[in-house]
């Protein structure tokens, strides 16, 4: 983030592994300001809202292999490289000693732990600042959104198998003691969190802050996971309405101008803070690239300007859109996108009225005739609602490529077993052994595992 100020407690906010060993929770710090007294007025508040960016920015939560993760497991990437997480990812087929979804819980949790730091201050200090309040709540929310996506069952309203909930800034006793939350109750806590976000955080043309527009869209995403379609056409309504935001008139325009008039939320990076995604992918050979057959080649015969952030090397296919070169670490991730917005409505309405998919369609379009203007969809080419899901994964899939969301498309749409050949159970990742084990018996894991 540019001109930003990070407080030395949030070394160790970072350090602090929620729900993690023992041995790093005792960890001391040299000149160590415990975390519980470092938020003391209104400046340290402000910076430490400003430091729940740092976490997201985390290698592997959103600084890299959290998009990764759900591109290779949702069949858009593959594992072309010699890390074992990345081909366990690749198959679909992912132990409880994954080394990605151990570290990845640690940074979901992290961020919901500083997260309720904050919130907890703000309410002993009786200290106001509705920016960093709505902030702590956004960044609440989607550490759980984000956390029971993977290892929750998110489809099942009426499954106990959700998500450690945790609304309490906790310390490693403490955090041993949170169990698993039913879906109905994750969800619960995720919106309550998003909706007084909404009521207190302000519009703002800003695309690398969290604003009000951002909880909005992403209210709009997790009801449509959560399958109450009504509100997920209510809030997309309300951001799509929103004049800050218009679809950028060449696609690529995201990823080339940053801040553009399509982001709602970028989360953005410097050489001094860079991402780790051109790592992995800008590396020759890389160690995830772009699935040529079922991902890069369609597009490509289509001439898709989507496909364009795409190199095919003739071996493998290269992702450019955070840049060409391993050096490049300023790429900016896209936390939320209008197109996505659009897409979402399309779902929802599809979902809402399955028969009638007029309006489903045509917000579909909006988004294919951007890139494919002369090569709309009409409805002969969605004769039921099975036909329609088959064309908005491949919109998903192209518009969304690369930007950690194909995986959860295919569970949410009910596909992942049938295209990814996988047992009903691998849907949901595991839970990371090791906190099972800390646990001690206090985390049940998920079933199949």
């Amino acid at each position: 983030m540019k001109n930003k100020k990070i407080y030395l407690f949030l070394s160790m906010l970072l350090a602090f592994t929620v729900l993690g060993c023992d041995d790093v929770l005792d960890t001391k710090l040299d000149d160590e300001i415990p975390a519980a007294t470092a938020i003391t007025d209104n400046i340290s508040l402000k910076a430490a809202a400003v430091g729940l960016y740092d976490v997201m920015q985390s290698g592997t939560y959103y600084g890299g292999e959290f998009i990764l993760a759900q591109e290779l497991t949702g069949g858009n990437a593959d594992a072309t490289g010699f890390q074992e997480r990345f081909t366990q990812l690749d198959n679909a087929i992912v132990p409880p000693s994954n080394a990605y979804i151990q570290s990845n819980w640690v940074n979901v949790y992290t961020l919901v732990n500083a997260s309720n730091l904050i919130l907890q201050k703000m309410e002993e200090l009786q200290l106001k600042d509705d920016n960093s309040k709505g902030t702590a709540l956004f960044c609440r929310a989607l550490g759980h959104f984000d956390a029971l996506r993977q290892f929750g069952q998110f489809t099942d309203p009426n499954s106990k198998y959700g998500i450690p909930v945790s609304t309490k800034y906790l310390d490693a006793k403490s955090a041993l003691e949170v169990s698993r939350s039913t879906v109905a109750q994750s969800y619960q806590q995720i919106i309550s969190d998003l909706k007084e976000a909404v009521a207190i955080l302000k519009y703002d043309s800003n695309r690398f802050f969290i604003t009000k527009a951002a909880a909005e869209a992403l209210l709009a995403r997790v009801y449509l996971y959560q399958g109450d379609y009504d509100n997920a056409i209510l809030y997309a309504n309300k951001v799509i309405s929103n004049s800050t935001y218009k679809l950028n008139t060449k696609y690529n325009d995201i990823y080339d101008v940053e801040g553009s008039a399509e982001a709602i939320l970028e989360l953005q990076f410097l050489g001094i803070d860079g991402n780790s995604l051109t790592e992995f992918l800008s590396v020759s050979p890389p160690e995830v690239s772009a699935d040529y057959s079922s991902f890069f080649k369609p597009m490509d015969d289509d001439n898709d300007p989507r496909s364009y952030k795409y190199y095919d090397s003739g071996k493998e296919v290269y992702c450019d859109k955070y840049g060409t070169r391993d050096s490049e670490i300023d790429g900016n991730a896209i936390i939320i996108k209008l197109s996505e917005i659009y897409l979402i409505r399309a779902e929802a309405l599809a979902k809402k009225d399955p028969q009638n998919l007029t309006l489903a369609l045509s917000d579909l379009n909006v988004v294919r005739q951007r890139s494919l203007p002369a090569q709309p969809y009409t409805l002969a080419d969605v004769p039921n609602l099975d036909a329609f899901v088959n064309i908005l994964i491949e919109e998903n899939k192209r518009e969304l490529g690369f930007e950690g969301h194909q995986w959860f498309t295919l569970v949410r749409l009910g596909k992942a077993t049938s295209i990814l050949n996988i047992p009903a159970f691998r849907t949901t990742y595991p839970i990371p052994q090791n906190e099972i084990t800390i646990s001690r018996g206090k985390l049940e894991q998920n079933p199949g595992y």
